[in-house]
């Protein structure tokens, strides 16, 4: 059965890891997301961990914010079970850098065009 929760665990919280990210992370944009990718090489439970953002700047209302990362997280909940079963960790920071809401359907497949890139980028460079 396939799991479509979004537990804690695959949640990024750690400060240290979030830093981590920013700092040695691999950055690309797609439009309307800013994506970076950090793989430290460790083996948790859940490999992917993901860190959803939207900025102040261009959402000015907290609702709004809120919504924004609410889309998100329930794109990449409905299309990461295509991204596959990792056994070393990823974390992964998905920012939002459009002044305007897109649909879900818009943001499943930006995910998945996504999700896409970063495994094929790296496979790309384990070989």
């Amino acid at each position: 059965m396939i799991d479509n929760s979004f537990p804690k665990e695959e949640r990024l919280r750690s400060k240290k890891q979030i830093q981590r990210l920013f700092d040695k992370g691999e950055k690309f944009h797609i439009s309307p997301v800013q994506v970076l990718y950090y793989a430290p090489g460790l083996v948790l439970e859940r490999g992917v961990q993901i860190l959803v953002g939207a900025p102040k700047k261009r959402f000015r209302k907290a609702v709004e914010r809120n919504k924004v990362k609410r889309l998100l997280r329930e794109a990449y909940r409905l299309e990461r079970n295509n991204f596959g079963e990792r056994e070393e960790s990823l974390h992964i920071a998905l920012l939002y850098t459009h002044d305007k809401i897109q649909s879900l359907n818009n943001l499943r497949v930006i995910l998945r065009e996504i999700l896409e890139r970063i495994d094929q980028e790296i496979i790309s460079s384990e070989s």
